[in-house]
């Protein structure tokens, strides 16, 4: 089979509130995308929903987090979608809203302190897991997805965004998942008794893969050209660790574009899983695009490693790239100095995508 390619590829960038000014402020945001244009970039994923509140003003938001917005906060008093979509249209750019947190939740959020009982715990019954990865403690905690109310409020709060704004999809990620550790609690126990012609961890994919199917069937009945974009993790890892078979989720039709996070290190492992089976088939069968970390706080990656890992994306073949965050795009260091990268080079790396096709 031959690969999906797109007319214009995607050329990518993620935009959050942490350690980032960028959605601060409406100027802000006018001058950021106007700097995306400039280097070509066509498509924005916004966060929107994050530790537990919405970034934007929403009812339905304030229905289970008593607020509509998340407080304290430079989004008060500002609807930062409106914004993002009214800056972005004469600029050619896509606005999809990216839910960030996805079934997560911090421990001291409104959700986690009210409603207990909506949450997931461990086999020794806490609500925070010991990640097996690094032995700590995960600092966030995590909504259940077998809950009808937090099935409910998930696909309600999605579909409200579709019904209300002209974005052109939305996107889960990571973070929309069923931790290997968890589902102990008496509801999650109960329904797995009454059903369990399954073994466990099957049992659970199945669960996260209904909701995903509710989102989808409510979103596509309100506009069926709004797109279900999914970032996971590589396919091995989310599998094992967080109970997410993107793979199935392709074969069954539910999603539409699929942003692959391969945060590596190394050009030759980033290029390793490029050529992994299961990526090389589902790029024949949806846009395939790949997630690159451009740095964090703590992790400042070189222009150089950049340029490398878009460029192999172009020669793959691949349906676009996406960078993870737009602060880091533009700075190679953040803390405890900000050091910019040069705008040259920039142009250079992100222009070569326009000129390859």
């Amino acid at each position: 089979m031959q690969d999906v390619i797109l007319p214009d590829p995607i050329r990518a960038v993620w935009l959050t509130n942490v350690d980032s000014q960028v959605m601060n402020s409406r100027d802000n945001l006018a001058v950021g995308l106007s700097q995306l244009a400039e280097l070509g970039f066509n498509t924005i994923y916004p966060a929107v929903w994050q530790r537990g509140y919405t970034l934007y003003p929403s009812d339905v938001a304030r229905g289970l987090t008593c607020a509509a917005v998340l407080p304290n906060s430079p989004f008060i008093d500002r609807d930062v979608l409106a914004e993002l979509i009214e800056l972005a249209q004469p600029l050619n750019i896509r606005v999809i809203p990216w839910f960030e947190y996805g079934l997560m939740v911090p421990p001291q959020s409104t959700i986690a302190r009210q409603y207990p009982e909506l949450l997931m715990l461990d086999l020794h019954g806490n609500t925070q897991r010991i990640q097996s990865a690094n032995d700590k403690l995960d600092p966030n905690i995590w909504l259940n997805p077998c809950h009808d109310r937090v099935r409910n409020f998930i696909v309600d709060l999605i579909a409200d965004v579709v019904h209300r704004y002209p974005v052109a999809g939305i996107q889960l990620d990571d973070h929309f998942c069923f931790p290997v550790e968890m589902g102990y609690d008496r509801l999650t126990q109960q329904l797995f008794d009454r059903q369990n012609r399954l073994n466990w961890n099957e049992w659970r994919e199945l669960q996260l893969t209904e909701l995903l199917k509710q989102i989808v069937n409510s979103v596509k009945s309100i506009r069926s050209d709004c797109l279900i974009s999914i970032s996971p993790n590589p396919l091995n890892f989310s599998k094992s660790r967080y109970l997410v078979d993107w793979q199935q989720w392709s074969n069954l039709g539910l999603i539409d574009e699929l942003v692959l996070q391969i945060y590596r290190d190394s050009l030759t492992a980033f290029d390793r899983e490029l050529t992994k089976p299961e990526v090389r088939s589902i790029k024949t069968k949806i846009p395939t695009i790949i997630g690159i970390l451009t740095g964090l706080r703590t992790k400042p990656i070189s222009t150089k490693a950049i340029e490398q890992q878009v460029s192999t994306s172009i020669k793959k073949k691949f349906g676009g790239y996406s960078c993870f965050f737009y602060e880091t795009l533009f700075y190679e260091q953040l803390s405890p100095i900000l050091v910019p990268r040069n705008r040259q080079d920039l142009m250079d790396i992100f222009n070569s995508y326009r000129d390859s096709k």
